[in-house]
């Protein structure tokens, strides 16, 4: 009878880690923390206590859902570099919503310029916290340029971000970067659960160095993100499990734009 029992708890605990949809095998690693793909960069992440963060809210992305355009609550928003591509509807919904902004100095004035009412500057290792909710601003290996009816404007430094939220859940937006070696850093500082992490290549790193990326970072959830956007970005979820050491391939959740992993 007791090694019925345990078998029932055994399954019982598996279940409520693990679930299914129709994008493909997810994990319920948040604990209460949501994560919704809207294409390309940006993300939608709802906390525990309902705190809610967007990045990179390019919203009218070629990939994006029509739920994109139906969020109805926004607390902050992070933008991890000066790309219209990952600025995206930033301005938008700042004002819709009262959103200050999460970014560096150089964006920060760019935006305040076309509206923004409240910004938030942060630079490398730099960190922001409101109702147990910490951002951290962490590097990434990128170019920054704004492009604005055809003048070019300093950007400031592209960027990473890991939001620690209320409940211990940690998630790391990689933003737009190649691999690079301070990634161990970013594991060791803040151990982050869940990755958001580019493969389409051209303009970020591909589909081997993100592999490389998550074995520095060894999250228990993998996001494949900025990929398939463009024709260039050829970068597939497939390509980079083919690249992972076998303790990682399952970790990878192969999700479709609108999807959310809960």
């Amino acid at each position: 009878m007791k090694s019925f029992a345990h078998f029932i708890l055994f399954v019982m605990v598996t279940l409520s880690f693990t679930l299914s949809t129709a994008s493909g095998q997810t994990r319920n690693v948040g604990r209460g923390v949501k994560v919704t793909w809207y294409g390309h960069a940006a993300f939608k992440v709802e906390t525990a206590k309902g705190k809610v963060i967007l990045i990179d809210p390019w919203l009218d992305n070629p990939k994006a859902p029509s739920s994109a355009r139906n969020i109805d609550k926004v607390d902050l928003i992070l933008v991890t570099h000066g790309h219209s591509d990952h600025i995206g509807n930033t301005v938008e919904l700042s004002q819709k919503f009262d959103a200050p902004v999460v970014c560096n100095s150089a964006l920060a004035a760019y935006l305040t310029g076309k509206g923004v009412k409240k910004t938030i500057i942060l630079d490398y290792s730099g960190s922001y916290e409101a109702d147990n909710v910490k951002i951290v601003m962490v590097h990434a290996d990128h170019s920054s340029t704004i492009e604005d009816g055809g003048a070019r404007i300093d950007g400031g430094l592209a960027a990473g971000f890991v939001i620690q939220c209320e409940n211990g859940v940690t998630v790391y937006h990689a933003g737009d970067t190649g691999v690079f070696g301070d990634m161990k850093l970013i594991a060791d500082l803040y151990k982050p659960d869940i990755v958001m992490i580019p493969i389409g290549g051209v303009y970020t790193m591909g589909p081997r160095e993100a592999a490389k990326a998550c074995e520095l970072l060894n999250p228990k959830c993998i996001i494949p993100m900025h990929y398939g956007t463009f024709p260039a970005l050829t970068g597939a979820p497939e390509e980079m499990k083919g690249y992972l050491p076998v303790q990682l391939k399952s970790r990878v959740v192969d999700i479709l734009p609108g999807d959310t992993i809960n």
